[in-house]
């Protein structure tokens, strides 16, 4: 191949290069030039007084509104009575934990029970009815309801301290629950303790003539099954086996 002929592809190449390369380049338009007016008015105030650009405005922050404080009343100082006792043995919290009348027939003596099955067989015969509220009492159980009667006769009846409301209402429902009777306290060694005492309430129709109201009378139809009532003007519900102190 002559120089002369390699020289005439050469630039043929370079031609065809350059022609291609001319199509693939975008032609870059030349930028508007921008009037004065068209200036003034892309300013932002302007846009935003027309609307093109809304402008958002955050709502006032208010504070918190500072939360009342409540006052608050005094603590009231402690109650100057001391409670009840707590009970410890396990047959008297039996008896406590008992609804309605604490009625015990197992610790009855002997001669007690028959005394009673007799007494109420009067009873039930001259047309009465009897209803027991109370009978056999352990020590500690009698020694509870002896708390209770002090504690409520001598300390909280007549107590108007208000730091002792709550413990007025719970010995005086104690006191109304054991139908104590104001008249008559609890003694240590009852006959309750020993065996040989009950509590009843005794209904009998009334007497249609003097003769028969001697007859039917509540002391002569205890006497009659071997009991008697030994407080009658203090404590009318309470019946005792005749002998049972000795």
């Amino acid at each position: 191949m002559t120089s002369r002929r390699f020289w005439s592809i050469c630039a043929s190449f370079a031609v065809c290069a350059t022609l291609a390369a001319a199509q693939n380049l975008q032609p870059v338009p030349a930028p508007q030039p921008t009037s004065w007016l068209q200036s003034i008015w892309d300013l932002p105030v302007f846009r935003w007084l027309a609307g093109l650009d809304p402008v958002t405005v955050s709502a006032p922050v208010v504070p918190d509104a500072p939360v009342p404080q409540i006052a608050q009343a005094p603590a009231l100082p402690p109650c100057s009575v001391a409670p009840l006792p707590a009970i410890i043995d396990p047959a008297a919290i039996s008896l406590e934990q008992r609804t309605g009348p604490v009625v015990d027939l197992d610790g009855l003596t002997p001669k007690t029970s028959k005394a009673l099955t007799r007494f109420e067989d009067l009873v039930g015969k001259r047309g009465g009815s009897i209803t027991l509220t109370s009978a056999y009492r352990p020590e500690a159980y009698q020694q509870h309801l002896r708390d209770v009667w002090y504690k409520w006769m001598t300390e909280l009846k007549d107590n108007q301290d208000a730091s002792c409301a709550d413990l007025k209402a719970e010995v005086g429902e104690e006191f109304t629950r054991h139908q104590l009777l104001p008249t008559q306290h609890p003694v240590m060694v009852s006959d309750h303790t020993l065996g040989i005492g009950f509590d009843a309430a005794v209904a009998l129709p009334f007497p249609s003539s003097k003769k028969s109201r001697l007859r039917m009378s509540l002391d002569r139809i205890a006497h009659l099954a071997g009991m008697m009532r030994p407080d009658i003007g203090r404590d009318p519900v309470h019946f005792r086996l005749i002998g049972g102190r000795g």
